[in-house]
């Protein structure tokens, strides 16, 4: 019984200390870089790497829901370029900016629903589901694009493109406050909602969720809608602030949000997931991409970082659990 007892209690501290190494994590990742070169913590550096993290930053919070609920979304990349592209043709056609956001969010309802509607009614596997329609849309991608992005720039455009380029007050850009009230709309969401709240039950452990009276289809294709409809503004957004909605939006940029998100600490089993850490993950990552590129290192070199990270956070998952 005691045995137990402190068992449960050696537990509970690692799942309670778990937030402070992520933060701490940060820090000190922060302070290394900036002992390297000092600039790295001033205000435009950091403001910089905030901004070239909003569209993985937007991403991870569909994805953190996904594995939470114990699924993977691996279109969302390409349902990212897709909104983006889908956007910037309407702009081409009418100029009109409701309806191009209309159409790139539209871009990521179908995409979810499709992804949702395969996993949840027709019992497929989330991972290789997703995958398979990255290739798919990746294909159409080429078919209408020919792999050339879709320029916005110029006067005709600029009631667009002015979204992702102004800033608040001449002091903060409009993209990252944009994701900021995003982070808080959905935590909150997850919180307080019933919806929100059966997605951790859901990833736990889905036939009591049922028992429960929880909708598993309704959670299910829900965060599937919110991965992608998330997906398709990041791409509308990233392609308002640079002026060109490019054909591919970073080729990994899916897994960069997968990793940030599991760098926070979302459980790979389901059922537990934080979105504030999330956001601390997202920004470990791109602080040590630019610290990197600071450090006047090649770009491969992030590569073998950020695999080096997760690698780590995967590994205290594996190691907590085992325990």
């Amino acid at each position: 019984m005691t045995l137990n007892k402190g068992k449960s209690l050696k537990t509970l501290s690692r799942e309670q200390i778990q937030p402070a190494i992520i933060i701490l994590t940060l820090v000190v990742v922060i302070l290394i870089f900036t002992a390297i070169n000092s600039s790295f913590l001033s205000f435009a550096n950091l403001h910089s790497v905030l901004l070239t993290a909003v569209p993985v930053g937007l991403i991870a919070i569909g994805e953190c829901a996904a594995i939470m609920s114990g699924y993977f979304d691996m279109s969302a990349g390409m349902v990212a370029a897709m909104g983006g592209l889908a956007a910037a043709s309407v702009m081409h056609a009418n100029g009109s900016v409701v309806l191009a956001l209309l159409a790139g969010l539209a871009v990521g309802l179908i995409c979810g629903l499709l992804a949702g509607m395969c996993v949840s009614y027709l019992g497929l596997n989330a991972f290789i589901t997703t995958y398979a329609m990255q290739e798919i849309y990746r294909g159409i991608i080429y078919v209408f694009t020919d792999g050339f992005p879709i320029s916005l720039f110029g006067a005709d455009y600029s009631a667009y493109t002015k979204w992702g380029q102004m800033k608040i007050l001449n002091f903060l850009q409009f993209p990252i406050l944009v994701l900021i009230i995003v982070y808080a709309l959905v935590a909150l969401f997850l919180k307080y909602r019933k919806l929100g709240r059966s997605i951790y039950l859901v990833g736990s452990n889905a036939k009591c969720a049922k028992i429960c009276g929880i909708n598993l289809h309704l959670v299910q294709v829900f965060v599937f809608l919110l991965c992608d409809v998330l997906a398709a503004f990041a791409g509308m957004l990233y392609a308002s602030r640079i002026g060109s909605a490019p054909a591919f939006l970073g080729e990994t940029i899916v897994m960069e949000a997968i990793a940030a998100t599991i760098v926070g600490g979302t459980s790979l089993a389901g059922g537990k997931g934080n979105l504030g850490l999330t956001f601390v993950g997202v920004c470990i990552i791109y602080v040590v991409k630019n610290g990197l590129i600071m450090c006047g290192l090649p770009d491969f070199y992030q590569y073998i970082a950020i695999g080096a990270i997760l690698f780590i956070a995967v590994m205290m998952q594996a190691d907590r659990k085992k325990h």
